[in-house]
């Protein structure tokens, strides 16, 4: 019997989101207004906060297997897993992979990073990334902290005077494989950071200046972001930004 099939014809999967960003922006508020939802925390933020959901702790890197056991092996019943903090479990994967040597090596220097530890470290985040990419019927929202990355300049760039030089980008705090594995998995990318906005007080009238929460998922130079998306004409940020409010714009190409 062919496998192949038609495209469009087969049952939509839920949608993958990755949202970065620096502390406090209200990444884990946002990840956490997916409907019916689970938090894997490595970061103790969300048991911290006063967002009313489920977690589950991740406080070593065995605690993600046994996380994907409970996933895949049960009638869990969730709608979202939120995934918050990949910039965490990155540090507990190296840790793990170097934990490893050391036992398997009496003579390694405990504590001292080798190169060859990054290159696993980053094939078991890979690995992770894929097993939760392929969970079935659940949407996935991943959340990492934010860093700068300077742009490469090379000797001839810095000879020639008509050479465009980039800008430095704010990008997922993850290695490059790993941030590469990751994006190419979600169906956005989106940074999540705050504006004052001046107006009216809806009561009184008076003219305030309050924070508000935007979540830029355009292409930008300065940052990493963007999305897959049938609709043409969808805005580069989104105000008061939700998991559903994303998911409406993204798959309606409207939002209320």
């Amino acid at each position: 019997m062919s496998k192949i099939i038609k495209a469009g014809t087969s049952a939509p999967r839920m949608p993958r989101y990755l949202v970065y960003g620096r502390s406090k922006q209200g990444k884990t508020t946002f990840a956490c207004t997916a409907p019916n939802v689970l938090v894997l925390d490595p970061e103790s933020g969300t048991r911290e906060g006063a967002t009313p959901v489920d977690v589950y702790p991740i406080e070593k890197w065995q605690d993600c297997d046994e996380a994907l056991k409970f996933l895949r092996g049960s009638d869990h019943g969730y709608n979202w897993i939120v995934v918050d903090g990949l910039t965490r479990i990155n540090q507990m994967s190296l840790k793990h992979v170097m934990r490893l040597g050391e036992e398997a090596d009496l003579s390694r220097v405990p504590g001292m990073v080798q190169l060859k530890d990054y290159g696993r470290a980053g094939e078991l985040m890979k690995g992770l990334l894929l097993s939760l990419h392929t969970l079935p019927g659940v949407g996935i929202v991943y959340t990492a902290q934010d860093r700068m990355e300077a742009p490469d300049i090379s000797d001839d760039d810095l000879l020639d005077e008509d050479a465009q030089i980039p800008g430095a980008r704010y990008v997922p705090d993850l290695p490059k494989s790993v941030r590469g594995a990751a994006t190419a998995m979600v169906d956005c990318i989106g940074r999540v950071y705050s504006v004052s906005v001046t107006g009216p007080h809806p009561k009184t009238g008076r003219e305030i200046t309050q924070r508000q929460h935007r979540l830029w998922i355009g292409q930008a130079e300065q940052y990493d972001t963007g999305y897959r998306s049938p609709h043409r004409g969808i805005p580069d940020y989104l105000r008061k930004p939700s998991v559903p409010r994303l998911q409406e714009l993204l798959e309606t190409g409207k939002t209320n």
